[in-house]
């Protein structure tokens, strides 16, 4: 991912979730900051580079096993000796779906987090999409307090936090 890919992104998120689970530009450039390494984009091969050109993104980064960050926040940093690999947000947009896009994305940015010494891959899931990550292997985890409850809400309901090991 590059940080000209933003516009792409913000394109192809608006196409993917409601209006409330909606991230910002600054949102992306900063996680792109942080872990430029764990973020990616799919482009179309034959298309010019730019916004029609891209199929789907996934950002990512490392994190603790704690409670997963709040939609649309910035970070002035990730969290010192990160364990687990978390998987913010992917999205294909709807011409490409089918087309084993996200599939791509996933395997190159699980890759690069257990060449990076991550060993445990964590996310939230919103309702419509438990089904595709169980496929791949994660289970969800057991809401174990307020803190982790609060921020499954502003997913939506029924956002599940799931998680599994590495390799997927």
């Amino acid at each position: 991912m590059l940080a000209s890919d933003v516009d792409g992104i913000l394109a192809a998120q608006t196409l993917a979730y409601p209006d409330f689970l909606l991230e910002s530009a600054g949102f992306f450039r900063n996680r792109l900051t942080l872990a430029p390494s764990h973020c990616w984009v799919a482009q179309a091969a034959a298309a010019p580079a730019g916004r029609e050109s891209l199929l789907g993104y996934l950002i990512s980064y490392p994190w603790d096993a704690g409670l997963p960050p709040a939609l649309d926040v910035t970070l002035a940093s990730l969290p010192a000796g990160a364990d687990h690999w978390f998987l913010h947000d992917c999205a294909v947009v709807p011409q490409a779906q089918g087309l084993g896009v996200g599939q791509a994305l996933l395997r190159a940015a699980a890759a690069a987090a257990l060449a990076g010494g991550l060993r445990r891959a964590s996310l939230v899931s919103l309702e419509s999409a438990t089904g595709y990550w169980r496929r791949h292997g994660y289970a969800p985890m057991a809401v174990a307090n307020a803190g982790l409850a609060e921020k499954l809400a502003g997913y939506g309901p029924q956002a599940q936090y799931m998680s599994r090991g590495l390799p997927l």
